[in-house]
């Protein structure tokens, strides 16, 4: 009977594991095809990523249905080492971890398995009530989601049905532990006790009671083998790819995209440029597919997705790895299908015979609805780019289409060529806002200021921002802070041409403000803009161009800590504040904003259902200013109900963008008797100003 046990279980393990290596090498073959991409090796911080995003879960339970999946995780990896030692036993019966950690250490394992285990079922009969009745809207209801929970209640139901055995069939002095220890399996025991009619502690070589133990044992063992085969299958591959792609996480500065190097493409030979098909991602963006957990954490966040667009962050993920393993398989002439095939009917189809990743499986309204706000990226808790795929599937749109773009944004970036600013106009009127206001001029200076004004396009010519770029001068003049302004020797940082896939003229631009920035000497820059802000301070370094860059809004906090900047005027009425999703989400800028509202006196600080690190994108980034809105609800009006909820007297902002687009919105809910404000306008209005200053109209 040994023999024969033994026999069944090396067969069993051979071909589970056989079948479950042969899968995982192909898996690793697809992600080969994608480009290289060479990481910060920044081992420490890798190495503490894992303990707290992977062990910890610090990001899954962030949400309330996280805290469910943390004692699965762990529950699952507690429950690991009984799984080993069942497996050992298959080879040898009476083998028991004691032998190994001793009786007080092997008893308290069993404990902490046992109550794991209860925690487990409880958990798995929960989110199974939760998935397929209460039904949440973003939660991914599918067959596979049902299979995993029955798989993992079956490797409870059966780990205690045999351990319940074992306690009844065999004498206390060769159970290898004390039952006292294992109060569930206990409990499983009393049940079989009643049943047999055996008196507890005697055991017994009863045929029925052996016959449970061994239907739990191998049951058991044959979960745990066929779940080991499915994972790569279905959406718990993230199993298998969510820790390294915590490990490998981008280490860069938050939302700054991946520099293309022309020149070394070109010297590669490469005949296009952008992310048309699969393989084209990098290694890394491969593996962001096979961590996907389909949590629908992204698209519960998603603007676009919650505003009627055709965009679904999940999915252009998913559809990205579905395709990656259609084409591996038939590019590496595998025979043997890996997964479910998608349907493919009517699409235009490449050279595989499979339809285009761009324009076919994931279609350009996809690409081009999304404003590359960040909630997907910022709420994705196995750190997956969404941003970067889409702005580089972009890029073959921008650079390589034939198909034109549309009127506005080919009419957008024609104007950022020809005169460096979206609108288009002359570069020559840029100063001309300071009129009047006495601002120095770096290029007119011997010895530059401490700070560089960069005012960007839209503080520079659009009429509404012109008023807060001259407050925020006022603001900065009468603190005392040094600075100045570049004028007409300014260009747009480049923001709106890179996030739409315009990579080329970004760096063209980008290199162009470097060289003028390095030869003025700037080396600290204040901007009102969010956008300016963040690529002139996190991807201009990729380009040579390192400045400490502050946005106004720490400037402005800073500088009424430090009482540079006192009230003598109060404000009568509730502020709510709207995050910008370029200083909030992807700069963590989030105190500061609010710090400067709760020093105002007789301000009441509203906020919005959805704020700080959840809050609603305005809907203009990622070139999103310069586009219509063809689908669904306008972001802008969805924001502005969001802000409008919470009874504001005044509107506060940030950004040049959510200052057009929350206008936009208020005239278009007929909400004019709300104020709407940048922060500031508030401090130029209410703070004491200098005798020898001039008072702001």
């Amino acid at each position: 009977m040994d023999v024969l046990r033994a026999v069944v279980m090396g067969v069993l393990l051979v071909g589970a594991f056989g079948l479950f290596f042969n899968t995982v090498y192909w898996l690793a073959t697809y992600l080969r095809q994608g480009r290289n991409q060479t990481l910060p090796v920044s081992l420490g911080e890798r190495v503490s990523s894992f303990f707290k995003y992977v062990l910890g879960q610090r990001r899954v339970v962030m949400e309330p249905a996280g805290i469910m999946h943390f004692f699965i995780f762990w529950g699952f990896l507690v429950l690991q080492l009984e799984t080993i030692e069942y497996l050992i036993r298959g080879f040898y019966w009476k083998f028991h971890l004691s032998i190994i950690f001793g009786d007080f250490i092997y008893n308290s394992m069993l404990l902490v398995q046992d109550i794991m285990g209860l925690v487990v079922m409880i958990i798995v009969v929960v989110a199974g009530y939760r998935r397929f009745l209460i039904r949440p809207k973003h939660a991914v209801i599918s067959m596979d989601a049902a299979v995993i929970l029955g798989l993992i209640g079956g490797l409870m139901v059966t780990k205690f049905m045999a351990n319940g055995a074992e306690i009844v069939g065999m004498p206390a002095a060769t159970l290898g532990h004390d039952p006292a220890w294992t109060p569930v399996s206990n409990a499983t025991a009393a049940v079989l006790y009643g049943m047999f009619g055996i008196e507890r502690g005697a055991g017994t070589d009863s045929g029925g009671l052996w016959a449970v133990y061994h239907a739990g044992y191998w049951l058991h063992i044959g979960i745990v083998l066929f779940f080991l085969n499915y994972i790569p299958f279905g959406k718990h591959l993230h199993l298998l790819g969510a820790m390294p792609n915590v490990f490998f996480r981008k280490l860069e500065p938050k939302g700054a995209l991946y520099l293309m190097d022309f020149e070394a493409l070109e010297e590669e030979g490469a005949e296009k440029f952008g992310v048309s098909q699969a393989e084209e991602l990098t290694w890394k963006q491969l593996l962001d597919t096979y961590a996907c957990t389909e949590c629908g954490r992204c698209e519960h966040y998603c603007p676009a997705y919650n505003s009627g667009k055709p965009l679904n962050p999940m999915m252009i993920i998913h559809n990205v790895k579905e395709h990656l393993r259609e084409k591996g398989r038939i590019n590496l002439k595998k025979e043997k299908d890996l997964h479910v095939h998608m349907a493919w009917d009517g699409l235009e189809t490449d050279e595989s015979g499979l339809p285009e990743l761009v324009g076919g499986v994931i279609t350009h309204e996809e690409l081009w609805a999304c404003t590359t706000c960040g909630a997907c990226v910022n709420n994705c808790p196995v750190f997956i780019e969404h941003v970067d795929t889409i702005v580089d599937m972009r890029r073959y749109l921008t650079l390589m289409q034939p198909e034109p773009l549309s009127t506005e944004l080919t009419n957008t970036l024609k104007n950022l060529r020809s005169n460096g600013n979206p609108w288009g106009l002359s570069a020559s009127t840029r100063g001309d806002w300071a009129e009047g206001l006495d601002i120095p001029l770096f290029h007119e200076l011997p010895e530059p200021p401490e700070y560089l004004f960069y005012v960007g396009c839209a503080g520079s010519f659009d009429d509404r921002q012109k008023k807060v770029t001259q407050s925020l001068a006022r603001v900065l003049k009468n603190a005392g802070v040094s600075f100045g302004i570049l004028a007409g020797k300014e260009k747009c940082n480049g923001d709106t041409a890179r996030r739409v896939g315009e990579e080329y003229l970004y760096q063209e631009m980008a290199r162009e403000n470097i060289e003028v920035l390095d030869k003025y000497g700037v080396t600290k820059i204040i901007t009102a803009c969010p956008h300016c802000f963040h690529t002139i301070g996190k991807e201009y370094p990729q380009l040579g161009g390192d400045y400490e860059v502050l946005h106004h809004t720490e400037v402005l906090a800073d500088l009424i800590r430090t009482g540079q900047i006192k009230f003598n005027k109060e404000f009568s009425g509730r502020i709510t504040y709207h995050d910008s999703c370029y200083i909030g989400r992807w700069a963590d800028i989030y105190d500061a904003p609010r710090d400067i509202i709760d020093a105002l006196p007789g301000a009441e600080r509203g906020e919005a259902a959805l704020a700080g690190q959840q809050s609603f994108c305005c809907g203009a980034g990622g070139g999103r200013m310069w586009m219509e809105e063809d689908f669904g609800q306008r972001i802008n009006y969805e924001r502005t109900d969001q802000l409008l909820e919470s009874e504001p007297d005044a509107v506060a902002v940030a950004c040049p963008f959510c200052l057009t687009m929350i206008d936009d919105g208020l005239k278009n809910r007929e909400a004019e008797h709300v104020k709407l404000l940048d922060l500031s306008e508030i401090v130029d209005t209410h703070m004491a100003v200098p005798e020898s200053a001039e008072a702001p109209s």
